[in-house]
């Protein structure tokens, strides 16, 4: 499993907060989550600007250069689906699988006049180099030198200008985060434990995609055992690394003291930490609790919050009366009480969650196959909850935003940007 003794003590990394660390994980996101700003000024001869959006990733530490993107492997599959018709038609090089993804990659390119589709510019924009219904993409690195076994997942937050991907952020209704999509897929070990439904379906596909998801391209890369393992993100990908990080602490568990290892899990033992900037809130307080059990003794789960930024300020919490149950006894006079006066409103919200879940569901079929489908069983329905009482997720740290300078006063999105981030994080939390 993940860390089996607290982490100062045994752990081939440190626990907590580490600044080395942070200031370069903000780096892979602004790699990330920038791209868009490079896009944009690709053509301008405002050399300090676009220097801004460039990620500085120390090369002492860290291989510039990911033994995984994400972004370029969409890019080169289109390009072969589209020159090469003849592609095997067995296994995962049919890339007629991924056929749906490839036509709305060239709708959306046409909507944004953005022509010709060169493999260049796949990758080089945000809006097309996405993958499954959401368009997730996510980057492996390796740590050299003083880094050297130590390997990291980036995952990139919303892309505002690519519809799926806000939208992945919208689908807020709870669902139920152990047998999720299938009895051998947990985010937590407790039943009463709920997700955001967008983030816990986006980070199903980014793990299980055949083609482009993390399972797949560990296990063809084959990292050693024991090998530390970050899981870094920020905003959407922020909470989504919280999730990936909760999914690889309980398969690898699983895997150990079960017998049944579905993911070809058993033996990994890779060690876990995870770094999450600008984290919405990814679960109820049951899943916050229900991960706070597995990180809280070891400090392996880093959140790193603006106070000035709004993104980790929802979901928004809308309690009820239900969401203090837990606070009472089950059989309790007072906890009957709550039900009946909570009856109403829980019942209208498990009602949006059974209304809507099915639509997520269907809007995320046919984008590609499932790493070791036979073994997930998906199951036929989710199962969701009545509460949006939202938590954050992992130890949180707060960083103290300045007022937004006058020149960015329209950007509504300043206090949230992973270059604030940045900046925020070398004058407040460095050494």
């Amino acid at each position: 499993m993940s860390v089996t003794a607290p982490a100062s003590k045994t752990s081939p990394f440190s626990g907590g907060y580490v600044h080395e660390e942070a200031a370069n994980f903000i780096e892979f996101c602004i790699e990330l989550n920038n791209q868009d700003n490079r896009f944009q000024l690709k053509d301008s001869n405002d050399a300090a600007q676009l220097q801004k959006f460039e990620a500085a990733i120390d090369p002492a530490l860290w291989n510039p250069v990911p033994l995984f993107d994400s972004r370029k492997q969409v890019a080169a599959d289109y390009i072969r689906f589209r020159t090469s018709p003849s592609a095997p038609e067995q296994g995962e090089d049919d890339l007629s699988h991924w056929e749906k993804l490839f036509t709305e990659l060239e709708a959306r390119a046409a909507a944004k006049n953005l022509t010709p589709l060169t493999q260049e510019l796949i990758e080089s924009s945000p809006d097309l180099n996405g993958f499954g219904p959401w368009q997730n993409a996510w980057l492996l690195y390796q740590g050299v030198g003083s880094n050297a076994g130590r390997y990291a997942i980036a995952i990139r937050g919303t892309v505002f200008s690519n519809s799926p991907s806000a939208i992945e952020d919208a689908f807020f209704q709870p669902v139920q985060a152990r047998r999720f999509l299938s009895d051998a897929v947990s985010f937590a070990a407790s039943d009463a434990a709920a997700l955001h439904s967008g983030f816990a379906h986006a980070t199903f596909t980014t793990l299980f995609d055949l083609r482009y998801g993390i399972l797949q391209i560990l296990n063809e890369q084959q990292l050693p055992t024991d090998a530390v393992l970050y899981i870094v993100g920020h905003s959407q990908g922020a909470s989504m690394a919280t999730l990936i990080h909760s999914f690889f602490h309980h398969a690898m568990q699983s895997a150990e003291t079960t017998g049944e290892d579905p993911f070809a899990l058993k033996d990994t033992r890779y060690h876990l930490k995870s770094y999450a900037f600008a984290q919405p809130k990814p679960g109820t307080p049951s899943f916050a609790s229900d991960f706070a059990r597995i990180t809280q003794q070891y400090d392996n789960a880093v959140v790193i919050n603006n106070d000035l930024d709004s993104i980790p300020k929802v979901p928004l919490t809308l309690e009820s009366m239900s969401d203090l149950e837990t606070a009472f006894p089950p059989a309790s006079i007072a906890t009957r009480l709550l039900r009946f006066i909570s009856g109403f409103s829980s019942g209208f919200r498990s009602l949006v969650g059974a209304v809507i879940e099915p639509h997520v569901r269907k809007s995320a079929q046919n984008y590609g196959y499932f790493y070791r489908y036979d073994s997930l069983k998906p199951l036929r329905s989710i199962a969701t909850d009545s509460s949006w009482c939202f938590e954050p997720a992992g130890q949180v740290l707060f960083v103290f935003g300045t007022p937004t300078p006058p020149q960015f006063a329209d950007d509504l999105f300043y206090q949230h940007h992973a270059t604030t981030y940045r900046e925020l994080i070398r004058a407040q939390l460095g050494e």
